[in-house]
């Protein structure tokens, strides 16, 4: 067995604590439809894994936690870190955390994105909980109904990814979405795919009518920035205009 084999058997579970974090700023890139982040900075909290799976893609990494882990830990953890690091920002900030769709049916994690909500928003932040795409939940109707309990105390609901795996309609049927964010794989040919364009042109108008803000990911050029304002998107987030910063050293 050679050495890259061994690191991919070994369980990451215990992991997570040594995992970095990363801020990326989300931008205002068009009036919005909803005034949702209008006065705060806006950063979406990213996982950098660390040690001997500094080479592992955020994305893989963050999907082995959570089958050798529950997510609601990992999650729960996250949280705690972003929040403390946000709380330390004079300037008030809304902070995105991804989070998996299981958690948000645990009591734990309920009652600990309460705490931070609550933290936060004395000290003039805010928070959004980006679902993400590949987390499945079973209990649908417990996901709603808390999703529905933490927008009512003022935490944003989004959906990670959207258009690239199991898009959550029912949550979006049931009014609980405030934002959509456009998958990155969507945006990278997006000015010679007429394809691409349909489908954003699609999830922009979906948002439209659901009355929610569309984030599009992955924005690296001016000519991408370009037709997104005039396909209508809200807010973009990429290289073009931060890239991410570690938090924590």
């Amino acid at each position: 067995m050679d050495a890259k084999t061994a690191v991919e058997l070994m369980p990451i579970s215990a992991e997570a604590v040594h995992c970095g974090f990363a801020a990326q700023s989300i931008r205002p890139i068009a009036a919005q439809r909803k005034q949702a982040a209008s006065d705060l900075d806006w950063f979406e909290i990213l996982i950098r894994p660390h040690g001997r799976y500094r080479g592992w893609s955020p994305e893989r990494f963050i999907e082995r936690l959570y089958l050798e882990r529950a997510p609601h830990l990992t999650d729960i953890e996250v949280l705690e870190r972003a929040a403390a690091w946000a709380l330390l920002r004079q300037t008030p900030t809304r902070i995105s955390v991804n989070s998996h769709p299981q958690s948000l049916i645990h009591a734990d994690f309920l009652r600990a994105v309460m705490q931070a909500q609550g933290e936060l928003r004395e000290a003039g932040h805010s928070l959004c909980l980006e679902l993400v795409e590949y987390g499945h939940c079973d209990d649908r109707e417990r996901l709603i109904g808390h999703a529905r309990l933490l927008r009512e105390h003022g935490v944003l609901i989004a959906l990670d990814d959207f258009g690239s795996r199991i898009n959550c309609f029912d949550l979006c049927a049931a009014g609980v979405v405030d934002l959509l964010k456009i998958d990155l794989r969507l945006i990278n040919a997006l000015e010679d795919n007429r394809n691409q364009q349909a489908v954003v042109q699609s999830i922009l108008t979906l948002g439209l009518g659901l009355g929610a803000s569309v984030i599009a990911e992955g924005i690296e050029t001016q000519s991408q920035l370009d037709l997104l304002r005039q396909l209508g998107a809200d807010y973009a987030q990429g290289f073009l205009f931060h890239r991410p910063e570690a938090l924590e050293h």
